[in-house]
This record gives C-alpha cells, structure tokens and sequence, in this order.
C-alpha cells in the first residue's frame, strides 16, 4: 500500500513556484485548462500583503482556442464577481490577502480562470485554427522522414518540369506526390495543370493526390476540377492515406 506522504511527494514535484523580473512568483498548478495545460498564476505583493493574478491565461487559453473577438472585462467580471475576484485588462486577481490565505488564493484564482476559459469556449464564437501547410508539412515528416523532400521539379507528359510542394521517394523506385492547394483560382488552375501533366505519364510508380483545407469553404465545382488533376483529399481525412503509403 503506498503512503500518503509518498503521494505529497510526487504531487509536490509537479508544483513549480519562480521568481519572475518584477518581484513575483509565478506558481505552475494542478489546475488544468479545457486544452490540459496547467493554469499558472502569479502571487505580487510585500511583507504582509499580497495579491493572485491568472495574469491574463483565461484570454490566453481563449485565444489559443480560436476565439474571434476581444472579450470585455465586463464579462469577465460577471463570471468571477460571485467568487470574491477582480478583473482588469483582461487579468483575474484576488483582494489582499495575507500571507497565510496564499496557498487557498492560488488554487481559488486558478480555477476561475479555468472556469472562465472554458464557459466561454462553450460559449462565444471560435474559428477553427489551422495552419494548413505547416500542418501538413509535420505530418508528411512524422511518417516519410528523410524520404521526404520539398518543392522538387517532376518531368510531365509534355516534357515539361512542375514543381510540387511535396514529394517522398520510397523503396522499389516509388514516389509520392502530396501537393498542397489554396482555395483560389492561380493555385487551383496551376495544381490541376501540373498534376495532369505527370497523370498522362501513367507511370504506375507514381502516385500523386491533391491536399486542400477542408476548414475553408470550397464549390462543388472546383473540386471536381481539382479531381481532374489528381485524387483530392480534404486534409482531415488526409493521415490514412499518408499512412498507408508509407509502408
């Protein structure tokens, strides 16, 4: 049977307490945000004396989330005002406090924080956040690694060189197109030439698809334009494909 101090122990390693340049210390708690990251706090103050910031994480977590607009103070307020806390600038803090309430005001301003962050993800309008290309880029080298290289020039049926943003060069003379589209007329107009070039070789050693942002608003008919070039795959559903391919 393990031991309760056994258990302090391990859950004090996960407790980080630094001195920050303007006399604070930031406090890494058991608090987790919607996202699973840790709510930090900050303790200010003198001797006798003392104040809890989130300094700011709720609007960080919010933000990091997807949130589209700025969020007032006011509705800050309204969420935290029950619980004895202040908001100002966007920071959720307690009153003064002694030092002794420290410990109960880190814990209690932590959670607010939390609380807040995740009412309004619930709540407020989010966009989805994507870097599409990048994204794309660490997936294709999680699973093609060095065999992965990037805008590489491939010699259609014209005779003619395209360069395409992805290709993976595998065992038995194999090679993988993955090329990334943007949601306008000069990408899908170049994407579908130059992926139409190298299909009229019908080199079955070559196998090619057409990636674009399923996040973005796409009409029936410019992806059926894009399916003239190559396959296309909406990036959501992009890993299996990836996947098989790669063994």
């Amino acid at each position: 049977m393990i031991e309760p101090d056994a258990i302090l122990a391990l859950l004090s390693r996960t407790v980080k307490a630094t001195p920050i340049e303007d006399g604070g210390v930031r406090v890494s708690t058991h608090v987790l945000f919607p996202s699973n990251g840790n709510v930090t706090v900050t303790v200010r103050g003198g001797e006798r004396e003392f104040c809890v910031y989130d300094d700011g994480a709720a609007i960080s977590e919010m933000i990091s989330a997807g949130l589209r607009g700025p969020v007032p103070d006011r509705m800050l307020r309204a969420r935290v005002r029950n619980r004895g806390l202040e908001v100002s600038k966007g920071v959720i803090r307690s009153p003064t406090i002694p030092l002794e309430a420290i410990p109960a005001a880190i814990l209690h301003v932590a959670n607010a924080s939390r609380d807040v962050a995740a009412w309004a993800i619930e709540r407020l309008p989010f966009r989805v956040v994507r870097n599409f290309r990048a994204d794309l880029a660490i997936l294709l080298d999680r699973y093609f690694h060095t065999a992965l290289t990037k805008d590489i020039p491939i010699i259609g049926a014209s005779n003619k060189p395209h360069k395409f943003s992805y290709v993976a060069r595998l065992s038995g003379e194999r090679t993988i197109i993955v090329d990334p589209v943007t949601n306008e007329p000069t990408s899908i107009n170049s994407r579908v030439v130059a992926n139409l070039d190298v299909r009229n070789m019908h080199d079955p050693r070559i196998t090619q698809f057409i990636v674009y942002d399923d996040n973005l608003r796409w009409t029936t008919s410019d992806l059926k334009l894009l399916e003239i070039g190559a396959p296309t795959i909406p990036f959501s559903r992009v890993e299996p494909q990836v996947r098989q391919l790669a063994h």
